[in-house]
């Protein structure tokens, strides 16, 4: 066989390498999704006041809701929340929630830090989730539109009009 023989068929395979390479890298960065969301959210439970120092009010509260997204998160668009969460009136709030889609997907959230009172710009993380939102994150900020807190019955509600956030799917 020629020396010319041998060189068509090494670029022979550096050709179908390249093409390998060309067609194939942009399936691997298609598979990750990035969006932003925006929308509302309203929730209300029971809090139970705890026993603390002086002139300093503690609760622990647990509130469940419904988050309705114009964005979705992927196709995800609306959502039961259940929140957890501790209030100290030095240090502000700290709370975990799990939003359940229509379907039972799940989507992880952490806020800390923030007063539960009007007004407040509160700060969420998005941590995981579960089926097509597996491996979900993001951030999201939204401020109390309104805050209700009945001491007798000890129930509270927050309402918000403006959640706006940005999240990844890997």
């Amino acid at each position: 066989m020629s020396k010319y023989g041998l060189r068509v068929k090494g670029r022979h395979y550096g050709v179908l390498l390249l093409a390998f390479a060309v067609f194939m890298a942009p399936s691997f960065a298609a598979a990750a999704e990035e969006g932003i969301f925006t929308g509302t959210w309203i929730a209300s439970g029971k809090r139970q006041s705890q026993d603390f120092a002086e002139g300093r009010a503690v609760f622990t509260y647990s509130v469940k809701g419904h988050v309705n997204l114009k964005n979705g998160l992927g196709d995800v668009a609306d959502f039961w929340s259940e929140c957890s969460g501790l209030w100290d009136a030095q240090t502000g709030s700290t709370a975990r929630c799990a939003w359940r889609g229509l379907e039972g997907q799940k989507v992880f959230i952490v806020m800390d830090g923030q007063p539960l009172e009007e007004g407040v710009l509160v700060k969420g993380e998005i941590i995981g989730g579960t089926e097509e939102l597996e491996g979900i994150t993001g951030s999201f900020t939204f401020t109390w539109t309104s805050v209700f807190i009945n001491e007798d019955t000890d129930t509270l509600t927050g309402h918000t009009e403006n959640i706006s956030g940005t999240y990844r799917l890997p």
